[in-house]
């Protein structure tokens, strides 16, 4: 079952059979994940998605050359968004929502880190400032 978020996240589905796993209840698992749950999942991955966004932003406008670090700043939003999951809730995210949200949103931000490197260089190119 995949759920839909919002166009700007279009991107990148949760699939619940395999990025959620339920939590064990009285020594037995409740499989069934209802609308608050759904809801509650659908905006901590979003809000995640715009966290990373934003902060690739933020890193355009200030004319930043791209690091390593970047990366593993994605990675580490990733991971803050799963621990965000309310301790009342009945699941909980797996290692396959972690491993495809951070391969999803590092492919997307390849291309602008790319893009910043590349604009980077040319501002910073001394040939082009002795012009």
């Amino acid at each position: 079952l995949l759920l839909p978020l919002s166009k700007r996240c279009k991107e990148f589905s949760v699939d619940l059979e395999k990025h959620v796993a339920m939590k064990k209840k009285y020594l037995i698992f409740d499989r069934s994940i209802n609308d608050a749950d759904s809801s509650t999942i659908r905006r901590i991955t979003e809000n995640i998605i715009g966290c990373v966004k934003a902060n690739i932003d933020k890193k355009e406008k200030e004319k930043r050359d791209y690091s390593q670090s970047f990366i593993h700043e994605i990675l580490k939003e990733v991971r803050k968004g799963m621990k965000s999951v309310p301790d009342s809730a009945n699941y909980r995210f797996n290692k396959d929502y972690a491993i495809d949200l951070s391969l999803h949103l590092c492919g997307m931000a390849a291309e602008r880190f790319k893009a910043m490197h590349s604009a980077f260089r040319k501002a910073n190119d001394p040939a082009v400032y002795l012009e």
